[in-house]
């Protein structure tokens, strides 16, 4: 990195094609994915841009150059920033790899100036060290140095809420403390709804995020929560991420998911043996699931992986992907047209062996290693939890079904 007197340039080399590299400077889902948490992008001239980071910090301006592969030219202007400033990309081929110069110019000399140009200092150093290491390993770094909390999270809303007897209606709702990890160490369970977290105010997903900036495995942190009724306070050690080992060519990919899938649906045909329609059908509650919604809701997120992977495919990656696999009144369309427990069970199977052919024939996804690496670990940090975390749940609705 070169510094003049209202300009920083960098330089790095990455290992892929200009034209593979081109993507991540034009696309919103190549920016997420080695620079910020939010992104829509205009790849055109005169379209415009908005960049977005789980602190709350933001940046936008105007794409005034896009000379594929060799160049890309933006205003820039950051959320404080004391005025516009402009940034230029240039990629060049050199010997079978990328040189990245980006310059970062306009930056005035004195007052709020001092601390904007410091800030763009640090933050093009981050994302930049980034960018390499997605096209040479697919390691997503901001991932691989946030700590975890050590849980899996489901969904919460009112309805929710007052099924639980929670009297908040934000937050996140603990769906399985992760065995040995800090959430259960702490002592958390089941349906838990984290509220705050050294004093962050928790309401969603994103506010765990910025929780977590800055913060590393094995840092006590406050966690406040509800058990029902009842808050809760405790100190948490913060605990590294378990990775997995991404295969991040698509059709090993493909073969490892097709694997976790057959044990699982292994599972889920010895739990339905013996096991009668008027039982798979029967609600614990009037908000609970009953098994063959369950296994609807599997079903109907299969559907949702495969939209994702296509969505991946086209560079066009959901950045907010529509949860309709807890919308009941789809479970039950599903359940409508798929009646019996022979038909639900075979067409989850079906589902998942099209998810698997999909990833085999993922060729555009061999030269986006760092998408690869995050659907990777999608699939295989916790192989089969969330299948098997419902296996537990329709276990029960059926053992609640014999009792009357």
């Amino acid at each position: 990195m070169t510094e003049a007197s209202d300009e920083l340039v960098f330089s790095q080399r990455v290992e892929a094609s200009p034209d593979n590299v081109f993507y991540a400077f034009t696309t919103a889902q190549g920016w997420r994915n080695w620079m910020c948490d939010s992104a829509r992008f205009e790849g055109r001239p005169g379209g415009s841009y908005q960049l977005a980071w789980n602190n709350g910090w933001y940046a936008s301006g105007t794409v005034c150059e896009v000379t594929r592969p060799e160049k890309v030219a933006l205003t820039w202007l950051g959320m404080g920033d004391p005025g516009p400033t402009d940034v230029t990309i240039k990629l060049k081929e050199k010997d079978g790899k990328t040189l990245v110069e980006l310059s970062h110019a306009g930056f005035g000399q004195k007052g709020d100036w001092v601390e904007t140009r410091q800030e763009a200092l640090k933050g093009w150093e981050r994302g930049l060290e980034n960018l390499e290491s997605i096209f040479r390993t697919g390691e997503d770094l901001r991932e691989i140095r946030r700590p975890l909390l050590g849980i899996t999270v489901s969904d919460f809303n009112e309805q929710i809420a007052q099924e639980l007897g929670v009297p908040v209606t934000k937050g996140i709702r603990v769906d399985k403390p992760i065995e040995g990890m800090g959430a259960e160490r702490a002592g958390m369970r089941l349906n838990d709804v984290i509220v705050e977290m050294d004093d962050v105010q928790i309401t969603g997903f994103a506010a765990i995020n910025e929780a977590r900036l800055g913060r590393h495995a094995g840092e006590v942190v406050k966690v406040v929560f509800y058990r029902g009724s009842e808050k809760h306070e405790v100190e948490m050690a913060l605990s590294s991420q378990p990775f997995a080992e991404v295969p991040l060519n698509p059709v090993e990919l493909a073969e490892r998911v097709r694997a976790i899938d057959a044990e699982v649906m292994t599972e889920l045909r010895a739990l339905f043996v013996g096991v009668s329609e008027a039982e798979a059908e029967y609600c614990p509650s009037t908000e609970a699931w009953s098994a063959k919604e369950t296994l609807a809701h599997l079903i109907v997120g299969e559907i949702g992986g495969q939209d994702y992977i296509s969505s991946l495919i086209n560079d066009n990656g959901y950045e907010f992907p529509e949860n309709w696999s807890n919308v009941r009144a789809r479970l039950q369309a599903l359940v409508a047209v798929t009646p019996t427990i022979p038909e639900l069970l075979d067409r989850l199977e079906k589902g998942k062996e099209e998810t698997a052919i999909l990833l085999e024939r993922a060729d555009a996804l061999n030269a986006r290693k760092g998408v690869m690496w995050g659907l990777g670990q999608g699939y295989l940090q916790l192989p089969g939890v969330h299948d098997r975390t419902h296996i537990e749940q329709m276990r029960a609705a059926i053992e609640a079904a014999r009792k009357g």
